[in-house]
């Protein structure tokens, strides 16, 4: 016996006292070791991990709450409140690892198994097969050019390192459970393995560490190991106690556990616990998400008999429930558990995780493993395993299911013998999983697509094992026996609904699996074991023959639809398996003669509609035929004819094996017998688009359209027109058409007397009989012309394709999922993209929201077929049409001819007879006869247009000479066809076909030209034809010589006319003679200048472009005209007329950074620009208010709030708002402003600042020592800051103005634009009224600066025009808050003063933040709608009304230098190397700078640039003398910083570039405020420099006049400067004295982006494949859901992530984007906007090659991310435009409207 590896012995690290290493080495050496020595040290050890504590909880009212979670120690654990005591139970699953599992493992490899384990990896013994399990939602790859089927997948390493991604591949992500196929050479074509594991493969070693005693000692662990597992997961409550060696105190501990099932909605289940278990709804819900995740959880913990009482109470509430809801007794399963079963549990499925980690180390393990569980003996045998699978709950289910992958399925051998037991046992498998409530992904029947897709295993099983019969045969006893009637299935109205006949139907997908391969080679076992399947197949298809057959209602409509869609859904399901097997059977002649003979026994022993019918012999033409007489419209018809179907299949694979129906068996039916089920489904669908079954329902027309389905059609349609097909070649030709005549019962139509004989037709009858006479001949045409099927013609698969897409091209261009939608599935979808390519040529969009479309070359469109089988008549229009006009473009005759047939195969080599026999003739002469006799009324256009397509099939195939005994052109003489044709040329009757006629007398005059044989003849006809061509000519050239007439006698018209005119002309002057003589002069223009503009002011102020400052431009606006909406009366915005108002919308925003610290989020106001008078608004509102309260809340979402109407749509675009805006006229009509000229005298700005100082001195005074409600009475005004003199001067700088008059209409709109915002953003306000105007203004701000920053994003020069919403926008709340600042009310002062007295501390006091700190932009603004009327509030009359005023200009001449200032402190100087790219004009300009101006600019630079004080600090430290007093002073001395001229230039550029935000904003809000347009220079891109919207603004353009000395600039500048903030500032940290981090606010702020995505969406999908739900990190998240706004990774649409009871998307917008947020479900590629209770799905930035989105990855195409597409989204985004999108995105949905508050 060897001895244990003593190489590397350590210290053992165990949690136990006494390992029983020893003991088990000793017995192990004596061979007494036992599986029960590991099992009772398992039952010990648990206990020691599972704790429990009990606390007192003094707060009343606490309740049962259970939560489970794995904490930072690793640990399992469960918290459970009591209403007195607290139980706290947890399983350090860690320290069970280190004292349990790490004891094995010593065991079984030595002291040191980690080092084993360490030293096995690094042999490099590489496995061939991955294997890996794949978690729920991991990505996965398939290979379309290499795989085998779709069920071949790569795990992302795998894919990385194979050559499969340089191929054409497809992108999914997994449901969990599966497992990579790399490296099985049954799975893939070629390129099998990936690099890792084909070194695996090349470089096989067998390892030389595990030897044969540790073989021995994993035996004895593995089988100790899945012994405790299955003892202990499949306890039963009553054996609990037995388990643990329990006495059964009635005091201990015990659990209620609520397990998983299907039957019960989350709303039930959440309802029922927070009725009996006393949880909380937030408690509940993370209960269920518990139990939907791992498939039980622990509800409560107490004594056995209460626990007990619980599980009663919830068993009797789920069973009442569920009987009234889903009517079934079924009640929630519940148990009680001992607290240790739970232990015991939890820690089996940890050993079988850690034993799935092992498994996947070697092959050996492996080994090991499966010779254990195939030992039937033991208690852990597969079968047991599998039998015990469905009384398992989810987390045990998945962990058996990924141990049995690792461990049986990466070595074929193992697989086998799996797939052996799996087989034999499959019946009982399916038979539990049919009456589970599982999901088919947690049950072990899973397993069989892991199984039964491997080629040689699959046939293995059906030769040995029987298992394609086993799964008919289960399916037959499960799903199908219980519904047979009279020897045919009949569905009832629950089985669409029933749950074991949907679950029965996953045999079907195995059936699927286990065909998916043809043999190349066949065995006799294989035969016989494939025709037992086949029997059983039959046996399932024979009942199905007529099922849910009909019967034509002909009195009154059906009493109730009957059931239709269970029918369909079996045949959905079997029709893949059906092909498969008819493609099996082909590839053995053996096994196709006994096929085809078993389903002709079936046949003859089916007798639906051909046994016991009558035949009668019918005559037509002179042939007689008996035909059987059964009626379809009295009779029973059914649409399901599956046993016909396969027939057919199986009949066009007897040429290639040299069969033929006659030679192989004696007992059969007739060809007639044969076809007439067939041919009654025609007839009937025939007879309902004839109108004839309207009295059926919509169930019948329901069938239709999914028996022309592409899902159906394979099986369905197809199979009937190819059993037609099989018909026309086995029966005579004329016989076949009596038949078909007398299906559709138009023997008497056909006689040449049915004319004479039709006296009186009840007209219903008549029209319904013309219709069905259209339907047989289009039958004609698809049984004759459509051959692009193998086996009928000499035609491959790929040609079949090939025809299909160009009849779908012909439709109209596609794209490429509509082609892969309209045609069937195949597995081989690149053979499919191959012929596209080949017909068609593909365009690229040409919008970036618009897909790509293949477009048919146009050699393709001759192949066109007008009557093709598998259009709709829709698609017939429309392709027609496309055929037309092409045609015409082309000169050519406009019609659609028919096109050229492939050849047929020998045994259908007879069909093309049809169209020469003499009941053909006869019926071609009898339709021609009727259309030349205009009295004839049993013709229609549309029956000449079907026989002139036979005609043409009959004259193209006599062409191509495939048929010797085809003489069409010979019997069409005979029956004078042309003769007849030429007549009907000239019939108006038949005007809509002449060029149709046309080219078939063409046809007919070629076979004639080629018949004659003298060639003087040949001329002389040609010229005949040339002659007869000028006298029937075609519709379009006819066309044109009638547009060419009309066009001529209207000239002559125009001109008849013109010439009476003239003459009347002469006439009337000729006789007023003297009246044109005394003609006066026209009079000159006035060369003066308009009155207004004569004085010098006019002229100055129009020769400026400046809209601010001295000699400003005056302009006066054109007020627009407009229209309301809703009245449509024309009106005009004036100062005392009617109030108009715009619709609006307010929504809260953090696109820009925040600016009140009150709130977290700005407000921003957008519109549409469509105007309404303000009092029918208020109309349209109260109609709204009424729909909406009468209006259900089922198909979309109501729009109001606590039964409040709070948002409405523009009754014009139907734009989601929430409030109006009033239009307020130009501000220049309310007061006109002074133009103040050069040199004129002015109040200076420094006086100006010192007037403020004082203000806000008396201000701060007054808010500190008067009431509040006295300030109004003790405000400070003008005369009292100011000295006599100095107030007019003040006055003509503030220009009042009379207090401008406000209308009602315009008040009231004010009042609810901030009614509204009251009630759309609760707690906006700190009270009722104090920030009511603050909120406006702030709004207005905060809108300029994102219109700014939208503007700048989309590169759009100020000067171009506005879109009608933004100017809008802009116009109407720059306006109003202007005008509004000039109305403020009594209450309104009281309520700014404390503001106002703030923000004069802020900016002329510097005592709160500095400059730093501020948005100048935002500042200014704040201080013109504030702080002049502030100073008038104690006046009655007078009023200012921002005008551009020169106050106006001396605040953005403040704001602008404190922005200077904040430029200049930020200021980075650049490095030496970088002085070249300086401009050598600006540097030489500041070189000839004047010293003085030099001088104080570096010495502010010096003193307040923070870089430059880091630079001189640094000196400072190196050199620090200890006699230096004052830090501060000897950092800024000039000696210790640089600032040469180079770096002034450099300060100078830099400050321009970081003015351009707050020129820019300041540009758009002056050009509102004044209505003075933008100059010609602000045009053009790039045009927004510093020196051009400095003029517009009227501030100086040269920046070196800001430090002079004679100017107050310099002191302005170091009022801002020398903030204490900003002087003591510490350079390094950034923060202040007080040790406060300074919030500095860029002068500039970079255009907001959304997150930067990969390129590739595998990148994106993979890098999710692993983050785990924050809630429970033993779960992977299902939806992992990105923000774009952030990046942040949230688990969204989950119950596990549902803070404050929203889902952790909307909990997530809430605070990061102001609950309007932009959400990427990564696993679904969709993209969710989400805000305000509402949301929608739009289409993703990643697109395919062929420019399409792929939302929920269906197609799985490789997606790239499309930039134009992602810019889109994030110019939505960033122009506000989310909410209104989601808007119009719901109301336009027909879709259930989703929860998006739990997204």
């Amino acid at each position: 016996m060897d001895r244990f590896d003593m190489e590397d012995v350590v210290p053992p690290i165990t949690q136990v006292s006494e390992s029983p290493l020893k003991d088990w080495r000793l017995k192990y050496q004596t061979g007494t070791i036992q599986k029960n020595d590991f099992m009772e040290f398992f039952r010990k050890q648990v206990r020691k991990y599972f704790h429990f504590e009990r606390d007192r909880v003094t707060e009343a009212g606490k309740i049962w709450l259970v939560t489970f979670r794995k904490g930072a120690t690793n640990s399992r654990t469960v918290n459970v409140w009591k209403i007195d005591t607290v139980l706290k139970c947890a399983f350090k699953e860690s320290e069970a690892k280190e004292g349990i599992i790490l004891t094995i493992m010593e065991f079984m490899l030595g002291d040191n198994p980690k080092s084993f384990l360490e030293k096995l990896h690094k042999e490099g013994n590489t496995a061939s097969v991955c294997g890996r399990v794949f978690k729920n939602g991991e990505p996965t790859y398939t290979c379309r050019e290499c795989g085998m089927d779709p069920t071949c997948v790569l795990c992302v390493g795998c894919f990385k390192q194979s050559e499969h991604r340089f191929h054409k591949y497809k992108m999914s992500t997994s449901g969990g459970g599966g497992c990579c196929d790399c490296g099985d050479e049954e799975a893939w074509k070629k390129d099998y393995y990936c690099a890792e594991h084909l070194r695996g493969k090349e470089n096989p070693k067998k390892t030389t560490l595990i030897t044969d005693a540790i073989m021995e000692r994993c035996e004895i662990a593995f089988s100790a190991i899945l012994s405790y597992c299955i003892t202990f997961l499949e306890i039963e409550p009553n054996a609990s106690l037995k388990c643990l060696d329990s006495d059964g105190d009635p005091d201990d501990n015990y659990c209620t556990l609520l397990y998983n099932d299907e039957s019960h909605t989350f709303d039930q289940v959440i309802q029922t616990l927070t009725k009996y278990a006393n949880f909380p709804d937030k408690e509940s819900k993370e209960i269920v998400g518990s139990i939907d995740r791992e498939g039980r959880a622990v509800i409560k913990c107490d004594t056995f008999f209460e626990c007990c009482q619980l599980r009663e109470a919830v068993e009797r509430q789920s069973a009442a429930m569920g009987a009234a809801i889903a009517n079934s007794q079924h009640p929630l399963r519940v148990t009680v558990l001992h607290v240790y079963s739970m232990a015991c549990q939890q820690f089996a499925l940890q050993l079988l995780s850690w034993l799935q980690d092992l498994l996947g180390r070697c092959s050996l393990f492996r080994q090991v493993f499966a010779k254990l569980l195939m030992d039937k003996k033991a208690p852990y045998s597969i079968l047991h395993i599998f039998e015990y699978d469905v009384k398992l709950w989810k987390q045990a289910r998945t962990a058996w299911h990924r141990l049995l992958i690792s461990g049986m399925l990466m070595e074929y051998d193992n697989k086998l013998a799996l797939a052996r037991e799996f087989s034999k046992h499959y019946a009982t498998v399916m038979q539990d999983f049919i009456r589970d409530d599982h999901d088919h992904s947690y049950s072990i029947v899973s397993l069989s697509v892991q199984l039964f897709t491997v080629p040689s295993i699959a046939h293995y099983l059906i030769a040995d094992e029987g298992i394609f019969y086993k799964l008919l045969h289960t399916f037959y006893h499960e799903a199908i026996a219980k519904f047979i009637q009279n020897k045919t299935v009949h569905f009832d109205k629950s089985t669409s609904n029933g749950v074991s006949f949907k679950r029965s139907a996953f045999i079907l997908y195995d059936l699927r699996y286990i065909l998916s391969f043809p043999p190349d080679s066949w065995t006799p076992d294989l035969r016989n074991g494939f025709i037992e399947g086949c029997r059983a197949l039959l046996r399932i298809l024979n009942v199905m023959q007529g099922m849910e057959h009909m019967v034509r209602q002909t009195g009154q409509h059906m009493d109730y639809e009957p059931e239709w869609e269970s029918a369909f859904n079996l045949h959905i399901k079997l029709a893949n398996a059906i092909t498969m097997v008819v493609e099996w059977s082909a590839t053995d002649k053996e096994v196709l003669e006994k096929f085809y003979l078993m389903i002709m026994q079936n046949l003859v022993s089916n007798g639906f509609i051909v046994n016991s019918v009558k035949q009668e012999e019918k005559s037509v033409a002179g042939h007689v035929a008996k035909c059987l007489m059964y009626d379809v419209g009295s009779k029973p018809v059914s649409i399901h004819l599956p046993l016909s179907r396969i027939f057919a299949g199986i009949y066009l694979r007897l040429g290639a094996h040299g069969l033929t129906y006659d030679a192989l068996s004696v007992v059969k039916r007739t060809p007639e017998e044969l076809m007439e089920p067939i041919l009654c489904a025609q007839v009937m669908i025939a007879q309902v688009n004839s109108g004839m079954w309207r009295r059926n329902g919509y169930s019948l027309l329901h069938q239709l359209y999914f028996y022309r389905n592409v899902r159906c059609r394979l099986e369905m349609l197809d199979r009937d027109i190819q059993g037609l097909q099989i018909g026309a070649s086995l029966i005579e030709s004329n016989v076949f058409l009596i038949h078909l005549l007398n299906k559709f019962n138009l023997i008497d139509w056909v006689q040449t007397t049915y004319e004479t004989n039709l006296t009186n037709p009840v007209e219903d009858d008549f029209i319904r009989q013309l219709a069905m006479i259209d339907e047989f001949l289009e039958l004609l045409i698809v049984i004759i012309g459509e051959r692009y099927i193998p086996g009928i013609s000499n035609i491959t698969e790929e040609d079949r394709t090939k025809k299909e897409m160009i009849q779908l091209l012909c439709i109209k261009p596609l794209s490429h999922s509509e082609l892969n939608r309209a045609v069937p599935e195949s597995n081989n979808d690149t053979a499919l993209e191959d012929v596209t390519l080949q017909v068609a040529d593909f365009k690229k969009p040409l919008k970036n929201d618009a897909k790509g479309v293949f477009e048919l070359k146009s050699e393709y469109y001759n192949d066109y077929n007008m009557f093709y089988y598998h259009y709709t008549k829709e698609d017939k229009s429309k392709s027609e049409e496309v055929q037309r006009l092409k045609r015409k473009k082309e000169n050519e005759l406009v019609c659609c001819p028919p096109p050229k047939l492939p050849k047929l195969t020998e045994a259908f080599f007879t069909i093309p007879n049809l169209l020469q026999c003499d009941v053909m003739m006869h019926i071609f002469s009898i339709i021609l006869d009727r259309a030349i006799d205009l009295k004839a009324k049993s013709f229609l256009e549309n029956h000449l247009q079907k026989i002139l397509f036979l005609i043409g099939f009959g004259l193209q195939e006599e062409q191509s000479g495939n048929y010797p005994y085809l003489t069409f052109f010979n019997r069409a003489t005979e029956n004078n066809f042309l003769q007849k044709l030429e007549e009907l040329s000239h019939s108006q009757r038949v005007e809509a076909h002449r060029d149709f006629i046309l080219w078939t007398i063409k046809k007919l005059k070629e076979f004639e030209t080629r018949a004659r044989s003298e060639p003087m003849q040949s001329e002389d006809d040609e010229a005949n034809i040339g002659e007869k061509k000028s006298e029937a000519i075609s519709s379009s050239e006819q066309e044109r010589i009638e547009k060419k007439e009309r066009a001529r006698l209207a000239a002559e018209k125009r001109a008849k006319v013109l010439a009476q005119i003239q003459n009347a002309q002469k006439l009337f002057m000729s006789t007023n003679a003297e009246l044109f003589a005394n003609t006066s002069a026209v009079a000159q223009p006035s060369e003066g200048a308009m009155e207004w503009q004569d004085d010098n002011e006019g002229a100055v102020a129009y020769k400026t472009v400046a809209c601010l400052g001295v000699d400003r431009r005056l302009q006066q606006p054109e007020e627009l005209d407009h229209k309301c909406i809703l009245c449509f009366e024309d009106c005009k915005v004036s100062c005392d007329g009617t109030t108009l108002v715009y619709s609006a919308y307010i929504q809260k925003s953090k696109i820009l950074p925040l600016e009140s610290p009150k709130r977290n989020f700005s407000l921003y106001t957008s519109t549409c620009g469509h105007v309404m008078h303000v009092e029918c608004w208020k109309e349209y509102f109260s109609n709204e208010e009424t729909k909406d309260q009468r209006r259900p809340n089922r198909i979309r979402p109501a729009l109001s709030a606590n039964g409040q109407l709070t948002e409405f749509y523009c009754p014009y675009c139907r734009c989601l708002s929430n409030t109006v805006l009033p239009l307020t006229a130009s501000l220049s009509k309310f007061s006109t402003p002074n133009i103040i000229h050069a040199g004129d005298e002015i109040f200076p700005i420094d006086n100006w600042i010192e007037m403020m100082k004082n203000y806000s001195d008396e201000l701060n005074k007054l808010c500190r020592e008067e009431d509040r409600d006295m300030w109004i009475y003790s405000l400070p005004t003008c005369a009292s800051l100011l000295k006599n003199e100095n107030v007019n001067n003040f006055l003509n700088i503030l220009n009042p103005v009379p207090k401008p008059q406000v209308g009602a209409g315009w008040t009231t709109a004010v009042q609810y634009y901030v009614k509204a915002a009251r009630q759309q953003f609760e707690n906006i306000f700190e009270d009722n009224e104090t920030e009511s105007l603050l909120f406006i203004w702030e709004s207005c701000s905060y809108t300029v600066q994102a219109m700014e920053i939208f503007l700048r994003a989309i590169n759009q020069p100020l000067k171009n025009e506005l879109s009608i919403r933004h100017n809008s926008c802009l116009n109407g709340i720059i306006r109003t808050c202007c005008f509004q600042s000039a109305n403020i009310n009594t209450a309104d002062y009281k309520n700014i003063v404390s503001p106002v007295a703030e923000l004069l501390e802020t900016v002329f006091k510097q005592k709160n933040e500095s400059v730093l700190e501020w948005n100048c932009f935002s500042k200014m603004v704040s201080m013109i709608f504030m702080i002049p009327n502030l100073l008038y509030a104690t006046s009655e009359t007078e009023s200012v009304v921002p005008n551009g005023s020169m106050l106006e200009f001396y605040m953005l001449e403040l704001c602008f230098l404190a922005n200077l200032v904040k430029a200049l402190v930020l200021f980075e100087a650049p490095d030496e190397e970088c002085y070249m790219d300086i401009d050598a004009d600006d540097l030489n300009e500041i070189k000839d700078l004047p010293e003085k101006i030099v001088d104080n600019i570096t010495s502010f630079y010096c003193k307040y640039n923070l870089a430059a004080r880091r630079q001189a600090q640094a000196k400072c430290n190196d050199a620090k003398d200890d006699n230096v007093t004052d830090i501060f002073e000897e950092q800024i001395h000039p000696a210790n910083i640089k600032c040469d001229s180079h770096i002034i230039t450099a300060l100078f550029d830099h400050i321009k570039m970081e003015m351009r935000e707050f020129l820019r904003c300041s540009c758009i809000f002056f050009k509102f405020v004044t209505d003075v347009d933008f100059p010609e220079e602000l045009g053009q891109c790039d045009s927004d420099t510093f020196d051009n919207m400095c003029k517009y603004l009227g501030l100086k353009t040269n920046l070196e006049v800001y430090f002079e000395n004679e100017s107050a600039y310099p002191t302005i500048i170091e009022m801002f400067a020398s903030h204490h903030d900003i002087l003591r500032l510490d350079v390094i940290t950034n923060r202040n004295r007080q040790g406060r981090d300074l919030k500095i606010v860029p002068c500039i702020r970079p255009v907001p982006h959304l997150v930067v995505l990969p390129e590739d969406y595998s990148d994106l999908i993979n890098s999710v494949s692993d983050f785990i739900c924050p809630n429970n990190e033993r779960e992977e998240m299902r939806t992992p859901t990105m923000c774009l706004i952030c990046g942040e990774i949230l688990c969204g649409q989950s119950y596990c992530c549902q803070p404050n009871g929203v889902g952790a998307c909307t909990h997530h917008a809430s605070f990061c984007s102001s609950e309007i947020g932009i959400f990427l479900r990564i696993r679904d590629c969709h993209i969710v906007y989400l805000g305000r209770k509402k949301g929608c799905f739009i289409p993703p930035p990643y697109i395919d090659e062929y420019g399409e989105a792929d939302q929920g990855l269906r197609r799985g195409n490789p997606l790239r991310l499309c930039k134009e597409r992602y810019k889109q989204i994030h110019l939505k985004w960033l122009g506000h435009g989310l909410i209104e999108e989601i808007a119009r995105q719901m109301d336009s949905s027909t879709q259930v409207i989703a929860q998006w508050v739990h997204m």
